[in-house]
C-alpha cells in the first residue's frame, strides 16, 4: 500500500475523514469489516486531539498518523476503547508535561491489568480491561492504545526471542518532547527509561517495532528493516538498545552460482529448545537479505520451493555469508553438535531512582493493584447468580459478564452452557453476543445430523464431549472468534452440504483454491470454476487478514466443517487438520501450496490413514527431560517461511521410567537437546532421521554437560537491601564485609517464607554442607547469607525448623518481592521461581555476581559453594 500516491504529505493531517481513508487503504479486510466502529472513533478522537492537545498538535504528521491515530498496535481485534480512556485520564493528565502523564498513563494500566500468562492471541485492550490480566504483548497494547488516547505518540517494542533465555518480551516507547523513552507497561515508576528488562535488552539479538503503512515524511522509517508481511512493516531498532553487527545472506541455486531470488531467509534463536523464527526477509535479484542483529549466535536458514539450505554463525564474527539450496538429500548419521552463544550482557541504560522516589512508586504501585482487585471483586459481586457452574464462567467473564450472562440465560437449552464451557477463559472476557449466538444457531441446524451420523454409536458422555469441543466450539487455536459460521452453511446448498460432508478433502481443496484466489496477480488457482464457487460461500471460514499460511488455512477447514457439523479440529501433536469419521480422528489429506514456484509442494507426503511409526525415546542421563525446554522433536513441512522444521506439542505426553512412546506419521524428523548455561549459551545436540509408514525406532538423547568453569558469568549487581529484625535495610555488600573476611564471597539464598519444598530442599543441602565442612571449613569458605521473601510474611514453621537444625548459627533476613525478581531479572534467572542462589563478589566498589539460579535442583548449594570459592 503506498498512501504517498494518495496523499501528500506536505498536507496537514487533521481532520476525520482524511485518516477514514488512510486507514481503509492500509488495513485488512477483517478490520474494515468487523473493526469499522474502532476506525471511526479512532479517526474522530485522533482529530480531537491534534486541534485540543498542545503537545499533539506540535507532531510531525507522520508521527501522528503512526503513533497517534493509528487503531492497531499489535495483532488485536480492533474494539472502541480510546474515548472511554480518554475520559478517566485527561483530568488526571491535566496540567502535567508529557513525561509525567505518560507515567501517569501507566500508573492508571497498573490500575486495570496486571500480569497473567496465557494464549496467544493478543486480547484486545478492551478486553484486558475486562479480565484484568494479560501477558505483557497484551499489558503494552494497552499501554500504547492509553498514550495515544491522550494523544502521546506511542509504539509497542517487541523482542521475538530473547537469546539468552527461553522468553520474550515487549514492552512500550513513548515519544517524549521528540526523543523515544521506554517503560515496562503496567509495570509504572516514578520514571520512564526504567524496567525489569532494561538489562536483558542490551543482549538482545532482534528488537523491532510495527507500523501497519508506507506513509512518512521522513520522521518514520517505513523501509521494513526487520521484515514484515501482508499489512504490517517491522522497524528495527535492535540498535536503541544493544551493539548491533549487518549480517549479509547470500543464496545460491544448487549450481552455487546462480542466485535464488525471491528465497526466503528466515534469522532463528535457540529458544524453548526450538529453533524459532525472529526475521524473515525474501532475497533481491541478487539472492541477497541483510538484516541488523545483535551479537551473537543465530541460525540462517534458506528456502526456496523443496529445497532449503542453514548454518549456525556468530554475528560478534562474522557479518556476510553464503548459502546454497539442496534438495532432500539422505538424513546424516548420528547427532551433530552445536555451540550458541548468547550476546554479553551491556550498562543499563535504566535511570536511577532516588529513596524517595522508591518509596512512593512502591506505595502507588500497592494502590494500584489494590484498586484492580476491587474491580475484578466488584464484577464477580455483580453477576453473582447463586450458580457456581455459572458464577465461575461469569467470574472470568470479568467486565464481560453483561454478554455472557445475557447468553446464558436467553433460554434452558443446555447447549447454552455447553458453548461458553468450552471456551476459553480469556475468550470470555471480549466475546461477543453475536459470535455466542452464531455459533449457537449453526450449531442447533446440523446437531441432529451430526449425532446421528458420527456420534450414534458412542457413549453419551464421550459423545456430548465431541459435540462440545469439536462441533459446538467456536474456538480451533488462536484466531480471532467471528460470527459468520451460521451464514456459511446457510450459503451452501443442501447438496453442497451433502458433498462436502462426504468428502471433507474437497472441501480443504475448495479452501485452498479460495486461498489462491485472494493471492492476488500471478497465483490462479487450478480450478477457476471452483474457486469462484467457493469464494461466495466459503470466504466467511477464512480469517480475512490472512497471509497464506498452513495454518490459517486448517484453521479455516476446522471453522468451515464445524458449520457443517462434522468434528473437527487440528491434531493436538502437529497442528494438522483432522476430521471424526465416527471412531476415530483422520488426518484430513492435503497438499499445500508453494507460491515461490507455482507448484504444489511435493517434497513433504501428507499424513495418510497409513499406520503410523512408532518412536521410543530414552531420556539417558536426565530422568524426566522438560518438553519445549531441553529437548523438541520436529517435522520437515512446508512453513509460512518456506520448508523446515515445526516442533511437534508433546508436552503432555509422559516420561515412564525414563522411556517415551510417540506415534508419528511418515516423514523426516529432528531432534534437539539442549543445556542452558547460566551466562545464557547453549550446549545443543541435533539428530535428523527419517521416519517410514508402520516402522519402529528406538534413539536416546543426547545430553551435554558443561564444564564448571563454563557455569561462571560475571554480572555487576545493583545494590541489593535486605531487611534485618529490627527493620533495618543492610545491604548485600554491607552484610557481605560484615560477616565475612575482606574481600570474600557470599552466597545468598533466598527463600520461599512459605515453605515450599524446594526452599526446605536448600536448607537441607545448606546444612549437610556445614556438617561436610565443619566450623573451620565454613569459616574459610564463602560467607552464607539467608533471606526468606515475601519480607512481610513470617516464615513459615518448616523454614525455622530447618534454620534451627544449622550446624551453625545462619541470620535470617527479610528480602522484598520486587528486589528478588529483580535480582533473579538481573541475573537472567527465572524471576517466578524460589529459592534463589546467588554467588556474589566484591571487586573494590562494585558487587558482581558469578553464578545465580533459581528453582531447586539437586546439588546447588554445594555447587554455588564450589563456584564461589574459585
Amino acid at each position: 500500500m503506498n498512501v504517498n500516491a494518495s496523499n501528500n504529505p506536505l498536507t496537514p493531517i487533521r481532520d476525520t475523514d482524511m485518516l477514514l481513508r488512510m486507514f481503509a487503504d492500509a488495513l485488512g479486510p477483517f478490520d474494515l469489516r468487523d473493526g469499522r466502529a474502532a476506525l471511526e472513533e479512532c479517526a474522530r478522537h485522533a482529530a480531537m486531539l491534534r486541534r485540543e492537545m498542545g503537545w499533539t498538535r506540535a507532531l510531525p504528521d507522520d508521527v501522528f498518523v503512526h503513533y497517534v491515530a493509528w487503531p492497531r498496535v499489535n495483532n488485536e481485534r480492533l474494539v472502541p476503547c480510546r474515548e472511554r480512556i480518554w475520559t478517566e485520564l485527561c483530568g488526571r493528565v491535566q496540567g502535567l508535561d508529557m513525561e509525567h502523564a505518560a507515567i501517569e498513563a501507566n500508573y492508571w494500566c497498573a490500575e486495570h491489568v496486571t500480569y497473567a500468562p496465557t494464549d496467544g492471541r493478543t486480547i484486545s485492550p478492551a478486553g484486558a480491561l475486562n479480565r484484568g490480566v494479560g501477558r505483557c504483548g497484551e499489558e503494552s497494547t494497552l499501554l500504547v492504545t492509553a498514550l495515544r488516547s491522550i494523544g502521546i505518540p506511542a509504539r509497542q517494542i517487541y523482542t521475538p526471542r530473547w537469546a539468552h533465555c527461553d522468553d520474550n518480551h515487549a514492552w512500550v516507547e513513548a515519544r517524549i518532547d521528540g526523543v523515544w523513552r521506554f517503560m515496562g507497561a503496567c509495570e509504572p515508576e516514578e520514571r520512564l527509561d526504567r524496567g525489569w528488562f532494561d538489562r536483558a535488552a542490551t543482549r538482545a539479538m532482534l528488537v523491532h517495532t510495527r507500523v501497519f503503512s508506507d506513509y512518512s515524511c521522513g520522521n518514520v522509517n517505513v523501509s521494513r528493516s526487520a521484515g514484515g508481511d501482508g499489512y504490517e512493516l517491522l522497524e528495527n531498532v535492535t540498535d536503541h538498545y544493544a551493539p548491533v553487527t549487518r549480517l549479509t545472506v547470500r543464496v545460491t541455486k544448487h549450481d552455487g552460482t546462480t542466485p535464488a531470488r525471491g528465497a526466503t531467509v528466515s534469522f532463528q534463536l535457540l529458544n524453548m529448545a526450538e529453533y524459532s523464527t525472529i526475521a524473515a526477509l525474501d532475497t533481491d535479484d541478487s539472492g541477497t537479505a541483510s538484516l541488523t542483529l545483535g551479537k551473537g549466535s543465530v541460525r540462517v536458514h534458506a528456502a526456496y520451493g523443496d529445497s532449503f539450505a542453514e548454518t549456525t554463525l556468530d554475528t560478534a564474527q562474522v557479518s556476510s555469508v553464503m548459502l546454497t539450496l539442496d534438495d532432500e538429500s539422505p538424513a546424516p548419521d548420528g547427532w551433530r553438535l552445536t555451540d550458541l552463544t548468547a550476546p554479553p550482557s551491556n550498562a543499563s541504560r535504566a535511570q536511577r531512582l532516588t529513596a524517595d522516589e522508591r518509596a512512593c512508586g512502591a506505595a502507588r504501585a500497592a494502590r494500584a493493584e489494590a484498586m484492580r482487585v476491587a474491580r475484578l471483586e466488584d464484577f464477580a459481586r455483580l453477576s453473582s447468580t447463586g450458580d457456581a457452574r455459572m458464577d465461575g464462567l461469569l467470574s472470568e467473564a470479568g467486565g464481560n459478564w453483561p454478554t455472557v450472562s445475557a447468553f446464558l440465560i436467553a433460554d434452558d437449552d443446555a447447549d447454552r452452557l455447553e458453548l461458553v464451557r468450552a471456551l476459553r477463559a480469556k475468550d470470555l472476557a471480549d466475546v461477543t453476543g453475536m459470535q455466542l449466538r452464531d455459533a449457537y444457531e449453526c450449531a442447533k441446524v446440523v446437531r441432529s445430523g451430526t449425532f446421528s451420523r458420527w456420534l450414534a454409536d458412542m457413549d453419551d458422555d464421550e459423545a456430548r464431549e465431541i459435540w462440545r469441543e469439536y462441533v459446538l466450539n467456536a474456538r480451533v487455536d488462536d484466531e480471532e472468534l467471528t460470527e459468520h459460521r451460521l451464514m456459511l452453511h446457510n450459503r451452501l446448498t443442501a447438496d453442497e452440504r451433502k458433498r462436502l460432508r462426504t468428502d471433507p478433502q474437497s472441501l480443504y481443496r475448495m479452501l485452498a483454491d479460495l486461498d489462491e484466489s485472494m493471492a492476488g496477480p500471478g497465483t490462479a488457482p487450478p480450478d477457476p470454476d471452483a474457486a469462484a464457487s467457493a469464494h461466495n460461500a466459503l470466504e466467511p471460514a477464512l480469517p480475512l487478514d490472512i497471509r497464506d499460511t498452513p495454518l490459517r488455512r486448517a484453521i479455516a477447514f476446522v471453522r468451515a466443517c464445524r458449520a457443517l457439523g462434522v468434528p473437527a479440529r487440528l491434531d493436538p501433536q502437529n497442528r494438522l487438520p483432522q476430521c471424526f469419521d465416527g471412531s476415530d480422528w483422520r488426518t484430513v489429506p492435503h497438499t499445500p501450496p508453494n507460491r515461490k514456484d507455482g507448484a504444489m509442494s511435493q517434497a513433504i507426503p501428507s499424513p495418510t490413514a497409513a499406520p503410523p511409526a512408532v518412536l521410543r525415546l530414552r531420556a539417558g542421563e536426565r530422568t524426566s527431560p522438560r518438553y519445549a525446554a531441553d529437548w523438541t522433536l520436529g517435522r520437515l513441512c512446508q512453513t509460512d517461511h518456506g520448508l523446515d522444521y515445526t516442533s511437534l506439542d508433546l508436552t503432555d505426553h509422559p516420561w515412564h521410567d525414563g522411556c517415551m512412546t510417540v506415534t508419528l506419521d511418515a516423514g523426516r524428523y529432528r531432534l534437539i537437546t539442549t543445556t542452558r548455561l547460566p551466562n545464557g549459551n547453549q550446549l545443543a545436540a541435533e539428530r535428523v532421521f527419517d521416519v517410514v509408514e508402520g516402522d519402529e525406532a528406538d534413539i536416546e538423547l543426547l545430553w551435554r554437560e558443561p564444564r564448571e568453569d563454563e557455569l561462571v558469568n560475571r554480572i555487576e549487581l545493583e545494590e541489593v537491601a535486605l531487611t534485618a529484625d529490627d527493620g533495618a535495610k543492610r545491604t548485600l555488600r554491607g552484610l557481605m564485609d560484615e560477616h565475612g573476611r575482606a574481600g570474600s564471597p557470599a552466597v545468598l539464598c533466598v527463600l520461599d517464607a512459605n515453605g515450599s519444598e524446594p526452599s526446605i530442599h536448600v536448607l537441607d543441602e545448606l546444612r549437610a554442607y556445614q556438617e561436610r565442612v565443619g566450623q573451620a571449613g565454613e569459616e574459610h569458605g564463602p560467607t552464607l547469607i539467608v533471606a526468606t521473601c515475601p519480607e512481610d510474611t513470617p516464615p513459615a514453621k518448616a523454614i525455622v525448623d530447618q534454620l534451627d537444625r544449622l550446624l551453625l548459627p545462619v541470620t535470617r533476613y527479610g528480602c522484598e518481592a520486587a528486589i528478588a525478581e529483580r535480582l533473579a531479572r538481573i541475573t537472567f534467572v527465572d524471576p517466578e521461581k524460589l529459592p534463589l542462589l546467588v554467588v556474589a563478589h566484591g571487586e573494590h566498589a562494585k558487587t558482581v555476581a558469578t553464578y545465580a539460579c533459581s528453582g531447586y535442583s539437586v546439588g546447588s548449594v554445594e555447587l554455588a559453594v564450589r563456584l564461589a570459592s574459585r
